[in-house]
């Protein structure tokens, strides 16, 4: 006599309703792709059809939730904005480490927002090789993890459709994961806060497409407030405890030079001018930071006799030239402005005799009829007279210090030219900052620096005020402290040179 089959269908009802249960708990708590809603710059980054996104998010902007939904999307084979190739679909994310990368970022957003069709058997054990670190998918796509900690070597292969690197990568490991693409046209994304300054990233991939204009590389920058799910408070709190330089990356995603940027007040918008060539009546001065491997710059400057307001307007920036090649150029380039420099100075080391030939660098250039004078080294010192000559002229509201828009190596070096740091956070945190230079591409500034050791100190004109207002520089910000001067200048007398004598200081408002 069959066993009657009712008992059987209740407990595998009841089991449904549990299975059922489970999933609505665990979609509740931790939904899926299919329940994703991205905040506007997220959409600017997932609509994007670009070879290279780089997305530049503050803490907690949601760059890497934005990087994983990119990634499943690709696995997945199906894209809300474009079209994407067909499953199977190979893709590698790259990041920081093991332990703080993969395990503790990379896999639990995975998990979180993978939909379980995806996964085999609806399961992230059956589909994830912990081993190898290998996800496969149940349409046959395949994602590997790896880790900025592996030789470079580890990244070579067969061909991937996409990569993503979470946090900024090594450059050679960049390059070799990048080649992976060849095969398959492939894209790749970076979702990063740039916390290690203006590295490579900076100049090959965010200055090239900053304006939003280049063909093949797209920038995202996200506040830490764009994630509507951030508590205003929280993030005020966090952030009040950051120094200036650290918050602006933390918060904005902005590049920012660790150790602190030697010319802080330097900006384009100030002290860039258009390209001219002073009046041959001005004093011309051309300055010379020499190498061989590393360029040689050359600058030429004119100073204005009526304001004493200087004009750098004219560069040389070569390297792997010799002497004999650099003076032909030098002097091509001032037979074309038709006037040759009142006075030449240069880094005293060229003045060092060289132990095969018995001759210096100074000697070669006297020897082609270019004679240099020595300028000072003492770093400190003159990286002050420099910051002096950078700031705004009273009288005129305008810097003492301009640089014209053709010196392009100078601009670029002004901008980014830093502090060394100390090789430890730790280090960093247990000790002054260094008064060293970063020495890497400063070779324009320092031959702008030599200049400026011959220049007169304009430091007392600043001083003065600084005495009478008893304010100091350090306490406010340059732009708005040399804006109080500039209005002092205008109700008190036409001149700083007498220290605004007749300016009535008690009534003048400074904010």
């Amino acid at each position: 006599m069959p066993r009657p089959r009712k008992p059987q269908q209740a407990v595998s009802l009841v089991e449904m309703v549990r299975v059922l249960a489970t999933g609505v708990s665990t979609q509740a708590s931790r939904p899926n792709i299919y329940a994703y809603e991205p905040h506007p710059k997220q959409t600017i980054f997932h609509s994007s059809e670009r070879k290279v996104r780089l997305y530049l998010g503050g803490n907690r902007s949601g760059k890497t939730t934005s990087g994983i939904i990119e990634d499943i999307y690709w696995l997945r084979g199906s894209h809300p904005h474009f079209k994407v190739p067909e499953p199977p679909v190979a893709g590698r994310i790259v990041t920081v480490d093991i332990l703080e990368g993969i395990n503790q970022i990379i896999i639990p957003n995975l998990k979180r927002w993978l939909p379980p069709s995806l996964l085999i058997n609806g399961s992230w054990e059956d589909s994830y090789n912990k081993s190898e670190r290998l996800l496969t998918l149940s349409n046959g796509s395949t994602c590997e993890l790896m880790t900025y900690e592996q030789d470079v070597g580890k990244f070579a292969g067969t061909a991937r459709h996409f990569m993503h690197f979470d946090e900024e990568p090594p450059k050679p490991i960049y390059d070799e994961c990048r080649a992976r693409l060849i095969d398959y046209n492939g894209r790749s994304w970076l979702t990063m806060t740039p916390l290690d300054g203006m590295t490579w990233v900076y100049e090959e991939l965010f200055e090239p497409a900053e304006d939003g204009n280049h063909p093949t590389i797209l920038v995202v920058e996200a506040d830490m407030l764009d994630n509507p799910h951030i508590s205003e408070a929280a993030a005020k709190e966090y952030l009040d405890s950051l120094d200036p330089d650290e918050r602006l990356a933390r918060e904005h995603g902005k590049f920012v030079q660790l150790g602190g940027k030697v010319y802080k007040s330097f900006a384009r918008n100030i002290h860039v001018v258009p390209s001219f060539v002073p009046p041959r009546e001005w004093e011309w001065h051309a300055s010379l930071d020499h190498g061989f491997n590393n360029p040689t710059a050359v600058l030429w400057h004119a100073v204005n006799p009526d304001n004493g307001h200087i004009v750098t307007f004219a560069e040389h920036y070569k390297r792997e030239m010799t002497v004999d090649q650099h003076a032909i150029e030098i002097k091509k380039m001032e037979t074309a402005f038709k006037k040759i420099p009142e006075y030449r100075v240069a880094d005293p080391a060229i003045a060092q005799r060289n132990a095969i030939s018995g001759t210096s660098i100074q000697t070669e250039y006297a020897l082609r009829q270019l004679y240099w004078g020595l300028g000072n080294n003492e770093v400190v010192t003159g990286v002050d007279q420099v910051n002096y000559y950078l700031r705004m002229d009273p009288r005129t509201n305008t810097p003492f210090w301009t640089i014209t828009e053709n010196c392009t190596s100078l601009i670029k070096e002004m901008l980014k030219l830093r502090w060394k740091t100390y090789a430890s956070k730790k280090m960093q945190y247990d000790n002054n900052p260094r008064e060293e230079i970063h020495k890497k591409d400063d070779h324009a500034c320092d031959s702008a620096r030599y200049f400026f050791s011959t220049q007169p100190d304009i430091s007392g004109i600043f001083r003065a005020v600084e005495e009478r207002l008893k304010i100091a520089p350090r306490d406010t910000p340059l732009i708005k402290y040399d804006q109080a001067l500039v209005e002092m200048t205008r109700r008190g007398t036409d001149t700083v040179w007498n220290t605004f004598a007749g300016t009535d200081l008690a009534a003048l408002e400074y904010d």
